[in-house]
């Protein structure tokens, strides 16, 4: 057998490996069920397909799945290529719970120098687009929080009243869990010796923890905020992380 039958053969091995994970990880995927979210692309009946990460995916809605429509107000209630959606999907690719909303941005959104000063009622005035004093979900999503995912459950548990807006108390309340609202509130040394327990100079991974509020992300977070790999966080540390947030 000569070299360049093995490198065929080997080529086709791997490819064929590469086929194989694939493949698992996709049976894996579909056999603990997931949340799709993203932009509608197409809706036949009860068949919907949405852009999730950049792929099709379609899936069905069962005949008495919850359907959240987020802040329709006098909008029709539907289902449009376009609108956003978030949809828990089983292993059958059956939809039992779907949040939708009307379009909004799909850009990143960042707030501006002005925003990070700004009080909750500042911030409701410059969102409220149609100047009705309370926030829709798409005035919400465009000026202030934007996140297919997470967004419209958020929202919905914000809006305590069930009104369909934010009110400038409901607003207010919702604002403590932005991550750039809330670390705009103090500045960067204010946090540091805030979350320094024990007094060191420096934070550890733990005491970054409740800097950040949470678990989640951590080991990414605490990667990218330790510039020089020491293991522990100085005050300028932190500063830098907090301006990659805030800017």
């Amino acid at each position: 057998m000569n070299f360049n039958c093995l490198r065929a053969i080997r080529l086709i091995v791997l490819i064929a490996i590469s086929l194989c994970g694939e493949s698992s990880l996709s049976v894996i995927r579909q056999a603990k069920g997931e949340t799709l979210f993203g932009i509608v692309e197409f809706v036949d009946g009860t068949k919907i397909t949405v852009n999730h990460r950049r792929e099709s995916r379609a899936f069905t809605l069962e005949h008495k799945a919850n359907i959240n429509y987020v802040s329709f107000l006098k909008s029709k209630k539907e289902i449009r290529p376009g609108f956003f959606i978030r949809a828990e999907v089983n292993s059958d690719g059956q939809c039992k719970q779907l949040w939708v909303t009307l379009p909004i941005p799909s850009q990143n959104l960042k707030p501006t120098s002005q925003m990070l000063a700004m009080t909750p009622m500042q911030l409701l005035k410059m969102a409220d687009a149609n100047g009705d004093g309370e926030l829709s979900y798409v005035e919400y999503a465009t000026a202030i929080y934007r996140s297919p995912k997470h967004g419209p459950v958020g929202f919905g548990k914000a809006d305590v009243d069930k009104s369909g807006t934010l009110n400038l108390k409901e607003f207010a309340s919702k604002l403590q869990g932005i991550k750039w609202y809330r670390i705009s509130r103090k500045t960067p040394a204010q946090w540091h010796v805030e979350a320094d327990a024990n007094s060191d100079g420096v934070l550890n991974k733990q005491e970054f923890v409740t800097f950040l509020g949470s678990t989640a992300h951590l080991e990414t977070f605490f990667k990218r905020a330790d510039r020089d790999n020491s293991g522990d966080l100085s005050v300028e540390d932190l500063a830098s992380f907090i301006d990659s947030i805030l800017r």
